[in-house]
């Protein structure tokens, strides 16, 4: 059953094209506006609980619904060399935002570069595995669904 609606089908595309740009304008614009505060007020979550909220429930929400319905992304494919590239480059912005909080708060630069190398290393890690098993997810999501009889 659909809902009424008074757009024609070549507007509903431009509508769901205009959602799309303004879902991912939202998700990185909260992400740089979280990230900037953390280095501005070094690192202090009364500055950025609310924008976290709201980047939490975003991510949350897309994630469930891709993997709710076999969808892993237009261009990238669920493979380790797309989940390696994607952790490392989370890792290197972790890396730096946390080598430059605590370079604001210590002035010293051996301590700040192990806490960045650190912070960047747990962080490809953590990510890596995550992709990893959301891919696998994804897979056998996708497995499932071509095994169902088709009516």
């Amino acid at each position: 059953m659909t809902k009424k609606t008074n757009l024609d089908e070549r507007q509903e595309l431009i509508l769901l094209d205009i959602e799309h740009k303004a879902c991912w304008l939202a998700f990185w614009g909260l992400l740089v506006a979280i990230l900037a505060q953390e280095v501005i007020y070094g690192g202090e979550l009364r500055y950025v609980a609310g924008e976290w909220i709201v980047f939490m429930l975003l991510c949350v929400y897309m994630l469930h619904g891709c993997m709710k319905n076999g969808i892993w992304d237009r261009r990238l494919q669920p493979d380790n060399k797309t989940n390696a590239l994607a952790s490392l480059g989370a890792g290197a912005v972790v890396g730096v935002v946390c080598f430059m909080m605590v370079m604001r708060r210590a002035d010293n630069l051996k301590i700040a570069g192990y806490a960045g190398v650190f912070a960047g290393i747990f962080t490809a890690v953590l990510c890596f595995a995550a992709l990893s098993i959301s891919a696998a997810r994804y897979r056998k999501k996708l497995q499932e669904a071509e095994k169902e009889p088709e009516e």
